[in-house]
């Protein structure tokens, strides 16, 4: 198979984006200047029902007139008018909140919602000496630190939805060194596209959860990788490539029926729900509210990218898995996790030992000629030559050595 970096460098050109290009923007609005009805009526408004809901004529026929024009009633001073005016005007309001309160059940039914937020779980609380790292961010918008802690929350509780059991006894064709493969690929595509970390990590949590109930051939393992790919690029990127590209790096293996067949098939696999709470996210939160130097995340960001070729640790939760290549990156950096890494991932260091020395002994492993993508992607100066550093030593029972933290210098 001819590697995407250099078919990319081969002279031959991916679909021209620059002309016939579809238009990403969105129609223009009718005639008139109506409201385009992409997701139906969202104005909530009530419907029309006998006795519940006062109209502005029945209103104001309540309002006490004058019986007589006698001078009495004839001065009726402006203040008066005004005073009169606004009851009307707060009484019709009042009726029609109050309406709208009696007709919930046509107009939302919140059960579902009080019981999810009562499932979230408290925050614990956080020990002296642990900064409130939100707190600091109150000036930067893009943070959106009031809403950081419960998103985080929130994703604890969802991840447990999307948990991947161990699949390939349905698998007939496949092995873990062709899963190994294809990730790999995956990886290839995803930084000779230039896509976003985040989709890479999404593409093979799309993969896993179809192959986890869906058999799929060996010849089309790899129809199957690029559309997720795609799919996610869809999800997450501003400019996702196009499906001429996929069918090219593919080497036109597939056609467009095909790849459109998948996708749809991969869509109803996963009942369309595509918000799965990814390892990768949360190794930047923890990085960031620990002060994590650049480097030091990069060398996390590696260990965890090659966790995914790692048939083995699929079924790992993701917010455990990112807390464990942190730590062993801090370990290979003779550095110790601290409070407030405890704090803010909820784990103990214990809790993560026998998963470290798994991720230790991956990249202590020389990896074979089909799975050097991640290796020579972390070896690149921009990712400050991460792979190189050498791993944790290992005692010979396959703990971590006691004491000091000494690093394998072959």
């Amino acid at each position: 198979m001819e590697s995407v970096a250099s078919k990319l460098r081969s002279g031959k050109n991916l679909h021209n984006t620059t002309k016939d290009a579809p238009k990403r923007l969105g129609e223009s609005l009718p005639d008139g200047g109506g409201k385009k009805r992409i997701l139906g009526d969202i104005t909530n408004r009530a419907p029309a029902t006998k006795g519940k809901l006062d109209t502005k004529k029945d209103l104001k026929a309540k309002v006490e007139r004058p019986t007589s024009l006698d001078s009495e009633n004839v001065n009726i001073s402006t203040t008066s008018l005004r005073s009169q005016s606004s009851k009307s005007s707060s009484s019709e309001e009042s009726t029609m909140f109050v309406t709208a309160m009696d007709m919930n059940d046509s107009v939302m039914d919140v059960s579902s919602i009080k019981e999810e937020i009562e499932n979230v779980a408290e925050a614990p609380c956080r020990p002296e000496g642990v900064e409130d790292f939100d707190a600091t961010c109150q000036e930067d918008p893009s943070n959106v630190p009031q809403y950081a802690c419960d998103i985080f929350r929130w994703y604890r509780l969802r991840e447990r939805q999307f948990v991947i059991t161990k699949y390939l006894d349905k698998q007939k064709e496949m092995t873990k060194s062709m899963r190994a493969i294809l990730v790999d690929w995956m990886v290839e595509v995803q930084e000779s596209f230039e896509l976003n970390h985040e989709t890479l990590y999404l593409a093979v949590k799309l993969v896993d959860m179809y192959l986890m109930n869906n058999f799929v051939a060996k010849s089309k393992l790899q129809l199957v990788g690029a559309t997720a790919v795609f799919i996610a690029a869809k999800f997450d990127e501003r400019m996702p490539p196009l499906i001429d590209d996929f069918l090219y790096i593919c080497d036109d293996s597939y056609n467009r029926p095909e790849f459109l067949e998948t996708e749809i098939k991969i869509l109803k696999a996963i009942n369309f729900d595509l918000g799965v709470p990814l390892s990768y996210r949360f190794l930047r939160r923890y990085a960031r509210c620990a002060r994590i130097s650049m480097e030091m995340l990069t060398l996390a960001r590696f260990i965890l990218e090659t966790s995914l070729m790692d048939y083995e640790l699929i079924d790992v939760l993701d917010s455990k898995i990112a807390a464990a290549a942190l730590l062993l990156a801090l370990k290979m950096k003779d550095m110790e996790w601290t409070p407030t890494l405890e704090y803010y991932t909820e784990y103990r260091e214990s809790d993560l030992q026998d998963l470290i020395i798994h991720l230790n002994k991956n990249i202590s492993v020389p990896p074979n000629k089909h799975l050097q993508t991640i290796r020579m992607k972390y070896s690149h100066e921009i990712f400050f030559h991460v792979a190189k550093i050498p791993p944790l030593k290992l005692s010979r029972s396959g703990r971590l050595e006691e004491g000091s933290m000494k690093l394998c210098r072959v």
